[in-house]
């Protein structure tokens, strides 16, 4: 595969996520949303987030060396994002992966799961926000159980920390760890590649 049917995608990749990020920011701005305040310092926030993405992305590790038809699932997903970004540098990546940390938790912590606990619950908060964050992200129902249960820890923590800086590293440290390791590194993963001649995955 090579690098030219690239720019497009990457093109809209990244004019989505600068779309969240503005959706997240105007709805905090129109609905005039009260972040919570952080019960803990930028520093703090920053290495619990940064610990977090690392101890997520090895559970996952655990979960596809395991196997199972669910692992399989996941794995099939895999391939399918190895397909989309394949011959994306580390500073494509990167970008991508910061891009969607900011945005996609302004939005659905920030913005979506605060403003809602102002009408119901924290749990049913954290719940509805989790629900349609997996569905924006649904690949197949193993990687939609997956994304919810990610949705919800972040929704937990950032409840918990009140630091939207902390989710934020924690995402998009944990985007960056697993979307590098898929691209660059895929047969930490996926071990067997005779899989990805048969998807058209050269």
């Amino acid at each position: 595969m090579n690098n030219k049917p690239q720019t497009p995608g990457l093109g809209v990749v990244l004019v989505s996520q600068l779309a969240i990020v503005v959706l997240g920011v105007a709805g905090i701005w129109a609905l005039d949303v009260t972040l919570p305040a952080a019960n803990i310092n930028w520093m703090i926030a920053s290495a619990l987030g940064i610990t977090l993405a690392v101890i997520t992305f090895v559970i996952f590790l655990i979960i596809y060396r395991v196997g199972g038809r669910f692992a399989q699932m996941l794995l099939d997903d895999l391939r399918r994002v190895w397909g989309l970004f394949n011959g994306y540098s580390w500073g494509k990546i990167t970008f991508i992966a910061a891009l969607a940390g900011i945005g996609e938790e302004l939005l659905f912590r920030g913005f979506f799961q605060t403003w809602m606990n102002g009408y119901l619950p924290i749990g049913w908060a954290i719940l509805i926000a989790s629900l349609v964050f997996a569905a924006l992200h649904y690949l197949s129902h193993a990687y939609f159980i997956c994304a919810v249960i990610m949705s919800i820890a972040f929704g937990v923590g950032y409840y918990l920390s009140g630091s939207l800086l902390m989710v934020v590293v924690w995402h998009g440290v944990y985007d960056l760890i697993a979307l590098g390791v898929i691209v660059k590194y895929r047969h930490f993963i996926i071990v067997d590649t005779r899989q990805d001649s048969k998807i058209g995955l050269q």
